[in-house]
């Protein structure tokens, strides 16, 4: 599918207005709950996906008033509408049973077009009749619950049926010339990228006409939000972007009249336990469609302070915080350090000495040359930075004659950039082993801005930042956003007085760390010494080597915490108690 043809544009289309969906529930119940594994799918919620402003204890009359009311005065709906039969499974009863009920809730109001939510092994020969019936009377859409192709999956989430089942079905009801569309879920346990496009591949080969999408939400309550508790490595939640890169992909995989139901789910933002966006939904499908046509390696975000930051795929994180990606700079590193009182009396043959570990954007390091020309300084900043990417994409956000994008420009192309009050040398590589080339040098300052350590751990382990501490100048200062205690531990370790800076952006402060105690105006409280020091809280992340690869990394500190943990260390420090 190349272009998204959406499934309300054809009923605009054919109805000559918008259809409003009266959400009704019928009640019924779920085979895979009462005849199967008792709980039903690991991450079906207790009320089966019923909308909010429905009660169960309304019937069928009082159900279909108060959706049209809700549908007139919110969205100034008119008749006719849509029945959507969405909760639980809508077929999961007798026939005889199934004609009463629907019978009585299409004649209830001015319905023109039914769709019914259903799984595939809930549609017995006599059902798939009535359907027909209905099909004749209404334009029925049958929305089968198929989430995955993949039958691994499909007993991880205890989903009780198999892809052979959505095969029958979906055929079965193209026998009888009744449309269906299919429900798919992007991020259930265990599966990737190749998971979710052999997903769409098998759908594009059976003849539903329609797809509705969801990202996996865990909502509290169910057996999936139990398992990601106690193991948050059972599912990896999916972010606004990673989903959406997802779904582009699904998509493509797609036939060229298939329509899209929906793109994105919602749920009481007080229900999820796992991912919270910070796009709404109206956000997340500008953005999506922005990106399905024109596909970027780091999408963009504007930030609060209107700047604009970009998103790294590979990291799952954004360059800058949301709160304002210029301020982040000033506020982290400019004001937080002494460099505005280095500059005084600095000039080119006595220059301020900043490495910036962690160029990418380039927010840093142009903060620290403005901060130059403001002081009356002159900084010669060492900036290092693997990805040559990042900086083509950072140029694109500045106008071709702002001083930014000439810095950016000039080194991309060169690697250097000179102005009057500063000068700038770009090294292309792993940061490790750039610092091992640079210990000759002796730097003033130190920007630390890297991905968290959580997704990053290769520039926050104490063998690298014993590095840092190696050229850094006998007064100077290490400064980062983090205040992660393995940070923080390794700061200590390294022999470097640590303290904290102000908070910007998020609830923690960042961290400073110098040779000389008296940089450190806001010194770690003992508090967080002592959980830092004599518990594995603190423990540091280690590459031996620093070639070590982010999962290893990660590995050997969680068999070290472990083996910590075994031996007596504590997780938390706790203060012995007082003598009385």
């Amino acid at each position: 599918m190349r272009n998204l043809l959406f499934f309300s544009d054809y009923i605009q289309q054919k109805y000559g207005k918008k259809l409003y969906r009266i959400p009704i529930d019928l009640a019924l119940g779920c085979p895979n709950r009462e005849n199967r594994f008792g709980p039903g799918c690991i991450f079906c919620a207790g009320n089966g996906s019923r909308a909010r402003h429905l009660a169960r204890n309304l019937n069928l009359h009082e159900q279909i008033a108060r959706g049209i009311d809700f549908a007139s005065s919110r969205y100034g709906a008119e008749p006719p509408y849509i029945a959507y039969f969405q909760s639980f499974t809508n077929t999961f009863a007798p026939v005889d049973t199934l004609r009463k009920l629907y019978s009585e809730a299409l004649n209830a109001a001015d319905f023109r077009v039914v769709i019914i939510a259903t799984r595939p092994d809930a549609l017995p020969e006599e059902v798939l009749d009535y359907l027909a019936e209905l099909n004749s009377q209404y334009e029925l859409w049958v929305e089968l619950g198929v989430q995955t192709a993949n039958d691994r999956t499909s007993e991880i989430i205890r989903r009780g049926h198999y892809f052979n089942t959505v095969k029958t079905a979906v055929n079965a009801l193209a026998q009888r010339n009744i449309r269906t569309a299919c429900h798919l879920i992007a991020g259930l346990p265990g599966e990737n990228m190749e998971d979710f496009i052999h997903t769409a591949q098998e759908v594009a080969k059976l003849p539903f006409s329609a797809v509705k999408f969801h990202q996996l939400q865990i909502l509290k309550n169910t057996e999936l939000a139990r398992r990601y508790q106690q193991d948050h490595s059972f599912v990896t939640p999916l972010n606004e972007y990673a989903y959406a890169d997802i779904l582009r992909r699904m998509i493509l995989e797609l036939p060229d009249n298939m329509m899209i139901m929906r793109l994105v789910a919602d749920a009481d933002p007080e229900d999820i336990v796992a991912p919270k966006w910070w796009m709404n939904k109206s956000q997340f499908l500008e953005f999506f469609q922005r990106e399905f046509h024109h596909p970027s390696i780091f999408p963009q975000q504007q930030t609060a302070d209107g700047s604009v930051t970009l998103y790294h795929p590979k990291y799952r994180q954004h360059f800058h915080s949301l709160a304002g990606a210029d301020a982040e700079a000033e506020h982290k590193f400019i004001e937080a350090s002494s460099i505005r009182e280095k500059f005084a009396g600095s000039s080119e043959n006595n220059p301020v000495r900043v490495l910036d570990v962690g160029f990418g954007l380039g927010g840093n390091t142009i903060a620290t040359i403005k901060a130059a020309r403001q002081y009356g300084g002159f900084a010669r900043i060492t900036a290092l930075e693997m990805d040559s990417r990042v900086i083509e994409a950072a140029m694109a956000l500045h106008p071709a004659n702002s001083e930014t994008f000439q810095i950016l420009n000039q080194l991309l192309l060169n690697q250097h950039f000179n102005c009057p009050y500063g000068s700038v040398e770009l090294i292309l590589n792993d940061a490790r082993k750039s610092v091992v080339q640079l210990q000759d040098h002796c730097f003033d300052f130190i920007w630390l801005d890297g991905f968290s350590p959580d997704c990053n751990p290769e520039l926050w382990s104490y063998d690298f930042i014993r590095k840092l501490a190696g050229i850094l100048a006998p007064q100077g200062e290490i400064l980062t956003y983090s205040a992660s205690f393995p940070l923080r531990g390794a700061m200590l370790r390294a022999k470097l007085a640590v303290g904290e800076t102000e908070p910007f952006g998020r609830r923690k402060g960042g961290t400073i760390a110098a040779h000389n105690p008296e940089h450190i105006t806001s010194p770690l409280r003992e508090k967080e010494r002592n959980i830092i020091l004599h518990s594995t809280a603190g423990v540091p992340l280690r590459d031996f080597n620093l070639a070590m690869s982010a999962k290893d990394i990660t590995d050997y500190h969680a068999r070290l915490v472990a083996k910590l943990r075994k031996a007596g260390v504590p997780k938390w420090f706790k203060p012995a108690p007082a003598n009385r």
